[in-house]
């Protein structure tokens, strides 16, 4: 390999060491930063001016700037590993009533949750207030009450006079609202005036988007059907939050992924980040990038990267892990360049620069496999899918060509949760670059010559080594570097440009929609069964398992099991217990989801049963937004433990007449013993033989039946067995036979 050293003459003083560096430097300042954007020249330009280009000075400084900054994409890819809740998790999550709602930024098109914040009952009428947006949004608006739409008459923007009033069945003369988009000056006057003083004027919640409801609870015997939950779920469809453009400073409502991601770095409450600290013109690529149109199967196209979802904010966590899944949705990623915050968008490049050789400056490291654990063969995306009511949904597995055969014949799913596609055509071309991403192995670690100075983490090269590196030749992408200059000796100074280079391809990227995209089924979300859902039917279990001790004492028991609701806003399960077949219902208690055991399963006892007496259970969802119907058990008799009995000894048959026999039997040496059972049967087996009779009989205890009623010439066969208090029962005895005369 070559010298790491560039070598200058100079002459003595601090002019003279500052020339040699600016003689390195210089040629390094006239890269054109649309093509491998390099951070030097675009400061140099902003601290002189454009008209500065091509001075003495301009150089030294883009040279200076360029080498003070590289932090490249695996450093921020680092911080971006806590796991953020699911899109799903945090909708339910802002539905809970709280007087410390939680911060949020709404963006694009999508179901908002309102959490109630505050409300007061008057009568038979409820007035709350709902934060739906920590900021201003854009509208139009259409209302859910538990996921139901509600169609209105009126202006839900006045809030001198009525507002909005529901029109449709169950919500008509029932419900009146009002909606506030950040630039309300007042609480609606109809809710000021009837709550006496709960609500004020001054309630206005400017700046953030709020909804004012009065609610009428009706008719007792439809107040169920009508409200379901207390307070009701309200849920938000509408265009939100506005979003400032770089490409034209204009400020309105965008679903483009870029232009959001840019809003929430500037705008979050934990660390918004001044336009200084970021790289706009890597945004304004970025919002270019997403507003591309892709061809969808079938013909049309989409925009390449929408993002729509709600973003919540935590103290104590880095923004940029909270707005992973903002990324996660254009499948870009972050990185720093000159100091300052710029993104990376998921397109396809062409390559900026070709390296065929590094210095000696430090070892020459090559990567070509990385760990299996790495390695996936197929890739699906979870993402909330709005034809289910923004209940997550999974798109078709992605199967990578050739992984599987390459890695074995092991396959290894990989599952990405996009949070901020609403899509399944935009979640699949997503998944498809996570998948691909996961099977770039290569890696070049080494030191690289000044001619490569104004490449930056995420420029795109190519790298030909020549023989024998001929196995890592090909398109890799600027993962870190990290360029130094400074003075050698008096004659001469050292550039070092230390970098790693990771293997990329235009496949990731590419998709043919034709080929790649897969049909979904669309979900099949009603209103109707927006309601809280029971949970599984639950089975009852006897016997030993449910067999009580104490102090000697043993008890029948039935033991009732179900696992949870399919509801995401279940809170727990009540349950209830009677007698089969009777009116009255026994409370058999509330299990919160503390009390799921590791199985995922839920279970009450009923105790102290009485044997051999059927039972049944129904149990029933409790929820944020309110109960499920009830789900019941087939019953099941009463049963104590299992105990083995002694077997009877045989019993003996007479024909006293032409149509009676009588039967004696002995009941079986066993202390348990409580009751002897008589069998008969046309045949000599006991398998199919139907009950004589039964006489409660102690150990040992000789009891005698008779069958009547039969014909002459009768032959018939009889057995017997023990019974013991819980149920349980001994073999059949040996049998017995006669013939009527």
């Amino acid at each position: 390999m070559a010298s790491r050293y560039c070598e200058t003459p100079t002459g003595d003083g601090t002019l003279r060491k500052l020339l040699m560096i600016t003689t390195a430097l210089v040629g390094f300042a006239t890269a054109e930063p649309a093509a491998a954007a390099p951070v030097g020249t675009w400061v140099a330009t902003a601290i002189f001016g454009a008209g500065a280009a091509g001075t003495f000075a301009y150089a030294v400084v883009a040279g200076v700037v360029s080498m003070a900054a590289s932090i490249g994409l695996s450093m921020i890819a680092n911080k971006l590993l806590t796991k953020k809740p699911r899109q799903d998790e945090v909708r339910a999550e802002l539905t809970r009533p709280t007087s410390l709602p939680a911060y949020r930024f709404v963006y694009g098109k999508t179901w908002a949750p309102g959490t109630p914040v505050g409300w007061t009952v008057k009568g038979r009428a409820l007035y709350i207030c709902y934060l739906l947006n920590s900021r201003p949004s854009a509208g139009p608006f259409k209302v859910l009450f538990d996921k139901r739409e509600v169609e209105k008459t009126g202006d839900e923007f006045d809030f001198a006079a009525g507002g909005a009033t529901a029109t449709n069945t169950p919500f008509n003369g029932h419900v009146r609202y009002w909606i506030g988009r950040g630039d309300q000056t007042a609480c609606p006057a109809q809710i000021v005036s009837e709550t006496s003083g709960y609500f004020t004027a001054s309630d206005t919640w400017r700046g953030r988007t709020v909804l004012w409801a009065r609610l009428e609870c009706g008719a007792d015997d439809e107040r169920q059907e009508r409200w379901p939950a207390t307070p009701p779920e309200l849920n938000v469809d509408g265009n939100w939050s506005l979003v400032e453009d770089p490409r034209d400073g204009q400020t309105k409502f965008s679903r483009n992924q870029g232009l959001i991601v840019l809003d929430a770095l500037r705008n979050n409450p934990v660390r918004p980040y001044a336009d200084t600290y970021l790289r706009l013109d890597t945004f304004s690529w970025a919002a270019d990038v997403a507003q591309q149109a892709v061809g969808v199967k079938g013909g049309g196209t989409i925009p390449r990267y929408r993002c729509d979802g709600i973003l919540t904010f935590t103290d104590g966590t880095e923004i940029e892990d909270q707005l992973r899944p903002l990324l996660d949705a254009g499948a870009s990623r972050l990185t720093r360049i000159g100091g300052r915050l710029a993104i990376v968008p998921a397109v396809q490049r062409a390559s900026v620069k070709t390296i065929t050789d590094v210095t000696d400056g430090q070892p020459l490291n090559l990567v070509r496999w990385k760990s299996s654990d790495d390695l996936h063969t197929e890739v699906v995306a979870r993402f909330p899918a709005p034809d289910r009511a923004y209940e997550s949904a999974e798109t078709p597995a992605y199967v990578i060509p050739g992984a599987q055969a390459a890695d074995g014949g092991v396959s290894k799913r990989l599952t990405v949760d996009l949070d901020f596609v609403t899509d399944h055509r935009q979640a699949q071309r997503v998944a498809k670059i996570m998948g691909w991403r996961s099977r770039m192995q290569r890696q070049v670690s080494g030191e690289l010559f000044p001619d490569c100075f104004d490449l930056v983490s995420g420029s795109v090269c190519q790298v030909d080594l020549g023989y024998p590196y001929s196995a890592w030749q090909g398109k890799y992408e600027v993962e870190s570097i990290a360029p130094a200059a400074g003075l050698n000796d008096d004659d001469s100074i050292t550039i070092r440009l230390p970098a790693v280079l990771t293997e990329t391809s235009d496949e990731i990227t590419a998709w043919d929609a034709e080929a790649e995209e897969q049909d979904m089924l669309p979900g099949a979300f009603s209103a109707a069964g927006a309601r809280v859902l029971p949970p599984p039917k639950p089975v009852l279990t006897t016997g030993t398992a449910a067999t009580q001790v104490s102090g000697g004492v043993v008890a029948a028991g039935v033991l009732a099991a179900w696992t949870a609701s399919v509801s995401p806003s279940a809170l727990g399960y009540e349950w209830e217990w009677r007698l089969y077949l009777s009116s009255s219902w026994r409370a058999g208690g509330y299990l919160d989801q503390s009390a799921e055991d590791e199985n995922g399963v839920y279970s009450g006892l009923i105790s102290l049963a009485a044997p051999l007496t059927l039972y049944q259970v129904r149990v029933r969802t409790v929820g944020m937004y309110g109960r499920s119907d009830w789900i019941l058990s087939d019953p099941i008799a009463a049963l104590g433990p299992s105990v083995s009995l002694n077997q009877p000894p045989q019993p003996s048959a007479a024909a006293i007449s032409a149509s009676r026999i009588d039967v004696t039997g002995q009941q079986a040496n066993d202390l348990n013993a409580h009751e002897l059972l008589f069998y008969v049967n046309d045949i000599d087996s006991p398998l199919t033989a139907a009950a004589l009779d039964s006489r409660n009989a102690g150990a040992s205890v000789t009891v005698t039946v008779s069958e009547t009623g039969l014909s002459t010439g009768t032959t018939r066969f009889y057995w017997t067995r023990a019974r013991d208090q819980w149920g349980n029962l001994s073999e059949f005895s040996a049998s017995a036979t006669a013939t009527t005369p």
